[in-house]
């Protein structure tokens, strides 16, 4: 499936999406073995309050494993899995350019079923901020928009599957390609959430000074 805009004219914004290779339904079941890991050490701990006498430990490990496991939150996501996946996508770093490992996912959705209830993400890959477009060069779709097709630009909370504490998405809309949605990135590089929350920020922050 192809959506794209006219070849003729470079500076409007071009959409080109295919078949995905590497997001591929095993790939989203290894990232989710991630999340079991993380979740792995939670579980031994209500195991081990379960012997304990009740007392202040008993309150306190669990709470301590889970807030430990929530700092890990970006690793529970796969993000080292998905950094390895999308290394052969890393586009030419020649030229001024931010570059960022993300996650895109399209309003309405591009995948559907049960693929869509199950993961988040309609694909990931790599964003470039260059001096004049955001360019996005993933496993399924290829994205270029001049900035000043960008529109409604805002940041949007993960929401629950993302316990409400990872970085905030990207989304915007696009002028010149209203039937494209709406598109919102978020990063995919980090495996702890501080780092998450910065890299998402700044994100946010390079392309709000590029379009205004």
């Amino acid at each position: 499936m192809t959506e794209r805009s006219s070849d003729v004219m470079p500076l409007l914004p071009q959409l080109e999406i295919k078949p995905a290779t590497i997001l591929s339904p095993g790939a989203v079941l290894t990232m989710s073995l991630f999340g079991f890991v993380l979740l792995l050490p939670v579980l031994v701990s209500m195991m081990v309050v379960s012997v304990l006498k009740f007392g202040l430990v008993t309150f306190l490990l669990p709470l301590a494993t889970i807030a430990a496991a929530t700092f890990f939150l970006p690793f529970g996501f796969g993000n080292p899995y998905v950094a390895k996946l999308v290394r052969s996508l890393k586009p030419d770093s020649g030229g001024p350019k931010q570059l960022y490992i993300v996650q895109l996912t399209r309003v309405p959705r591009q995948r559907s079923g049960l693929w869509a209830i199950l993961e988040d993400a309609d694909d990931i890959g790599w964003l470039q901020l260059t001096e004049s477009s955001l360019v996005f060069v993933g496993d399924s779709v290829r994205l270029s928009v001049p900035y000043e097709h960008i529109g409604e630009l805002r940041q949007q909370n993960a929401g629950w599957r993302a316990l409400f504490a990872y970085g905030s998405q990207m989304a915007f809309s696009i002028n010149g390609l209203p039937e494209a949605g709406t598109f919102l990135f978020a990063e995919r590089a980090s495996w702890l959430l501080p780092t998450s929350r910065k890299l998402a920020a700044q994100i946010f922050q390079h392309l709000r000074e590029k379009t205004s």
